[in-house]
């Protein structure tokens, strides 16, 4: 089964050799570009991160303050690695995330780190307790020769699986497009292969394009190769 991704430059190494490593063949082009911000931070009972990027930046700058919640595993790996425990939210998304912790930073001081494309949802956080959003990176969309070509090779059917990582990953796709005429191209696509996306934000972000996406019940790279190796075994099976 061959899959693609878009995720950012840092990640592509590792994600492609994951993928591989699995049994899939996988290819991952940019189709976003992380600009980190100068940022200074307050004292705090917690700090909110929200990927790995912003988790990466905090402890590169050593903006971490208090208890940390963190989204997801690979985001609170990073933290864990410099021996402080982090809380994670049942699903990894900003949603979940704003209701499961809610009543737990009731009254309390809070960062909240991320980058400028963040979900609104978290901000509603300053109800119940003084937040403060530190804005640690930017996301551009990248529109290079090389993101073109790969659009063209999903459209040419190059690909068992499109697999998109976030929202901006989806705008940084669609963008990338040579014409309005081929977003009906892409729609017909990929109504044969598997198209999947990491979250449900990632999902409605399609779906503002007319496309359906599974959404594996684990946030995660890892839940998307168990989703894939699950279509896989159901086709060797029939």
């Amino acid at each position: 089964m061959r899959a693609v991704l878009f995720r950012p430059i840092r990640y592509a190494h590792d994600t492609v050799k994951k993928f591989e490593e699995n049994g899939f063949s996988a290819v991952n082009v940019p189709m976003i570009e992380i600009l980190p911000n100068d940022a200074r931070v307050r004292d705090a009972h917690f700090t909110i991160l929200t990927s790995q990027t912003s988790a990466r930046i905090a402890v590169e700058k050593e903006l971490l303050r208090g208890e940390i919640i963190a989204i997801g595993p690979k985001t609170a790996e990073i933290i864990e690695n410099t021996g402080k425990k982090a809380l994670i939210p049942s699903r990894y998304d900003s949603r979940t995330l704003y209701h499961e912790f809610r009543d737990v930073l009731q009254g309390k001081r809070v960062n909240l780190l991320r980058s400028d494309r963040g979900d609104p949802v978290l901000n509603r956080l300053s109800e119940v307790c003084d937040l403060e959003e530190y804005i640690l990176y930017s996301i551009k969309i990248l529109d290079g020769e090389k993101q073109k070509e790969i659009v063209r090779e999903v459209l040419a059917g190059k690909f068992d699986a499109v697999i998109f990582t976030s929202s901006m990953i989806v705008e940084g796709f669609m963008s990338n497009l040579e014409s309005r005429h081929n977003l009906s191209e892409v729609r017909k696509r990929f109504e044969d292969v598997h198209v999947i996306a990491i979250g449900n934000p990632t999902a409605k972000k399609l779906e503002k394009y007319g496309i359906k996406a599974h959404v594996p019940s684990e946030y995660t790279l890892d839940g998307v190769i168990n989703f894939l190796k699950n279509l896989r075994q159901d086709v060797t099976e029939i």
